[in-house]
């Protein structure tokens, strides 16, 4: 069975994002600053446990925008979705 990373998507899943999401509802943060929380823990995790080449404090990344918008998402109820694997 092929791991995420061998499918083309990014090592993100939504336990850890719930987990971060949960953090934030403790520490009474409104959603703004939820998402833009697990945007920077999540690119650190990509970056430090998963060596994959980012700059975890880059918010001009595209990746920035994709995990606010999946962690507003997860935060308003939705789905979780995967997010692709860039080039």
């Amino acid at each position: 069975m092929k791991n995420k990373i061998q499918r083309g998507f990014l090592p993100i899943y939504s336990k850890d994002i719930k987990r971060l999401i949960g953090y934030c509802d403790t520490w009474g943060y409104g959603n703004k600053d939820t998402c833009k929380y697990v945007a920077e823990q999540m690119m650190e995790i990509l970056a430090y446990n998963y060596k994959i080449n980012i700059n975890p404090m880059d918010i001009k990344n595209p990746l920035w925008s994709e995990l606010i918008s999946l962690t507003h998402n997860l935060n308003s109820g939705g789905r979780f979705y995967n997010i692709k694997l860039w080039q």
